[in-house]
Parts: C-alpha cells; structure tokens; sequence
C-alpha cells in the first residue's frame, strides 16, 4: 500500500524561524517534514508520508487568513496532497486558531481529512465546534510543548485510521475532542435500561457516561449604565504583562494564576514611571516603548481634566490570561470585581492583550 501524502501546517515558533519577533513571517514551505513533524513522521511509519510542510507566522496568519489559506490549497493541489495535519498547538491561541483554519479549509474546498492536536481549552477549539466538519479532528494535548510526544502518538493513530480508510469511532473510543455530532445507534438495551443503570451508578458514585452532555455556562448580567459619568471613579484594568521593574510579584507571562494593582496616583502618563513587561503572547517591543498602550494613563488624564468622569483610581489592576486556565481567569475577575466594589469604583476601562 503506498503512504498518504501529508501537508504538515506549522506555525513560525516550530518551523525554526523564530519566536514571537519573527510572527509577522509569510508562508512559505519546504518538502519533507519539519520541527515536530520529524517525530510525526517516525510515529507514521508506513501509513503516511509528510511531502511538505507549510509554515507562517501567527500574526501573519490571522491579518492574511484569506491569502494565508488560499496559497495552502496551492499548496496542496500542486503537492498532491491527500491529508492534512496541523500543529500540535498545545495552549497557544493564534496557532489553535490556524490549525483549525486550516484543516477546515483543505476539507472544505479539497475533500481531505484534517487532523491537529491541542488543549481543550484552546480558543481555536470554539471554531472546530462550530464547523462541525466531519473530515477533520482534533486530539487533545497537554497545555505545553512538554505533552508533545503523548501528542504526537495521539495524533498519528488517527491518521493513520484515516490512511487505512478504517471507520473512526466515536469520540470516547477513539480519544478526539468531540464536535457536537448526534448520531444514530444501534445498542442492545432499552433507553429506559441505560438511564435506570446510569442513575445507579450516579447513586452509587461509579463512573458513567451520559449519552446527551448538557453544557452549562454562567450567565453574565450586564451591568446598568453608569447614571452620572462626570462624577464617577474609574478604574484601569489591563491582561498587557505592565509590571513595576523586576516583575516584583512574579507575574507569569504565561499560566498566570495571579493578579496585582499597582499605583499611578502622582504619574500623568506610564512614560512618567518606569514599567516592564512581562507577557508571552504578543511582541512586547511597541509596549515597552510606551506602556500607555497597555494602560492608557495618559488618555484618561486627559478625559479626567476635561471632566468627562469624575475621578481615576489611583491604582490600575493588571494580570496576564496568556495560555491560562479558564477557571483560573474567572477566579480572579470575581476577586477585582470584589475588590472593586470594596473601593467604590464605579466603572472599568478594560485593556486586552
């Protein structure tokens, strides 16, 4: 049986050009495997063979997804290209969100099976659920780069299922990220005899698998508008990694599970103090040349002399949600808005990453 030829997608980190000063590359690619795709490679044995790899910078990708996806099925149409495999992207968000794109795309427009590899709680997993395309997958990974093995393997079982043509199971079997597919089957119990026995084993504390998952999200009310702007406190918040000099409470640029406010009280810009920045999600260099991107100190003066609100609070609140944990980041927005409350500010300028 002769191998699959595989497209491998990479972002510029794992293709070896760079880390984030290098993710505004173009695509580009080159044959044979790549980075991760070496291991990959080995993992496939006869099932697959990585013909070529394409590669391009995270920033690049999502301001030229159009053209970014359109030169891939150049790509793959010139390569002869039968599947297309993305990442691992672990926790990284840009690079979750091309791999999705990517694989949705060659699917979509080429009829090939597509399969990538990251965390549960990548954002790029919202966009695999809402495509619901039944020719690509997604293997869960380990937040980081240390899980890339157990990734990889996982990875490499499901194409080379799809390399044999053998029917892929269900996401319980097979171990994929499940797409919100219902599907028909045929079992030997009745319904009222699986719900008895799961009831039992709920009872029981033993472990059971419900046939219809509920998902259950808390709902946010939002906040009535603020009565009176021109006599109301204002309080700054930014995810932008603004630290004092030497990141004295250890703010992680990644995984942070923390967060600080720090005090702007005689300062009429972040020019006016000295500032770093600790944050792995986007090139720090425009931020360290003037923090007022990440808290807009000076802009807020401005509107406070000129009255348009009333007061600025003399601290800004400052955490980083780079590759954190969703749970994580929802403990502390309820922990500043406590404190918040507990201050008597009244509104929040919020600066995302």
């Amino acid at each position: 049986m002769e191998k699959v030829r595989v497209m491998h997608y990479v972002n510029q980190f794992f293709a070896g050009i760079g880390g984030e000063e290098k993710a505004d590359a173009s695509l580009d690619f080159r044959e044979g495997p790549v980075g991760p795709g070496k291991r990959l490679q080995d993992l496939l044995g006869d099932s697959g063979k990585i013909v070529v790899t394409v590669h391009c910078g995270d920033n690049f990708f999502s301001e030229h997804r159009d053209e970014a996806l359109g030169k891939i099925l150049q790509i793959a149409e010139e390569q002869g290209v039968e599947m297309v495999v993305a990442g691992p992207a672990f926790n990284a968000g840009r690079y979750g969100f091309a791999c999705v794109e990517v694989c949705h795309a060659v699917s979509t427009s080429l009829g090939l099976h597509g399969v990538a590899g990251m965390h549960i709680e990548n954002p790029g997993i919202d966009g695999y659920r809402h495509y619901k395309d039944s020719k690509v997958f997604i293997s869960p990974t380990s937040e980081n780069i240390r899980g890339m093995e157990d990734a990889l393997s996982r990875m490499a079982q499901i194409i080379s299922k799809l390399a044999t043509e053998s029917v892929i199971g269900s996401p319980s079997e097979e171990g994929y990220i499940p797409r919100g597919f219902r599907v028909e089957e045929f079992v030997s119990e009745s319904g009222v005899e699986r719900a008895v026995d799961m009831l039992l084993n709920k009872l029981a504390d033993r472990p059971f698998v419900t046939e219809i998952p509920i998902e259950s999200l808390e709902t946010i009310p939002v906040a009535p508008p603020i009565a009176n702007l021109t006599s109301a406190r204002l309080a700054i918040a930014t995810t932008t990694g603004v630290v004092p000099p030497g990141n004295p409470d250890g703010i992680k640029a990644y995984l942070n599970t923390q967060w600080r406010k720090y005090c702007i009280e005689k300062l009429d810009s972040m020019k006016d103090g000295k500032w770093e920045v600790n944050h792995g999600g986007y090139n720090n260099t425009f931020m360290y040349a003037n923090p007022n991107y990440g808290v807009p100190l000076d802009a807020c003066r401005k509107l406070e002399k000129e009255r348009i609100f009333g007061k600025l609070y003399p601290y800004f609140y400052m955490t980083t949600g780079n590759v954190a944990r969703i749970s994580a980041m929802q403990a502390i927005g309820k922990e500043m808005a406590v404190d918040m409350k507990a201050e008597g500010i009244d509104g929040v300028l919020l600066v995302s990453a």
